[in-house]
C-alpha cells in the first residue's frame, strides 16, 4: 500500500475537518428530455450497429424442455 506524503495528509486532514461540500449540479442530476432529433439519431445508430454482427446464431428447437 502506498504511503501518503505530508501534503496529501494535510489535504486529507483539512477535508475531514471541513467536510465535503457538494455543488448543486452534483447533488441533482440534470434531467434531459429526449428530443425527436435525438431519438432519430439513436434509431439510425442502432440500425447501423445491428449490421456489425457477422456471426451465425443457430436456431434449435429440439429437446424436451416444456417451453418447446
Amino acid at each position: 500500500m502506498a504511503k501518503l506524503t505530508e501534503t496529501d495528509k494535510a489535504a486529507f486532514r483539512e477535508l475531514t475537518e471541513r467536510g465535503w461540500e457538494q455543488s448543486s449540479e452534483e447533488r441533482s442530476p440534470r434531467i434531459v428530455e429526449p428530443s425527436p432529433e435525438g431519438r432519430a439519431r439513436y434509431a439510425r445508430w442502432a440500425s447501423e450497429a445491428s449490421k456489425f454482427f457477422k456471426g451465425t446464431k443457430p436456431v434449435d428447437f429440439s429437446g424436451d424442455h416444456w417451453k418447446l
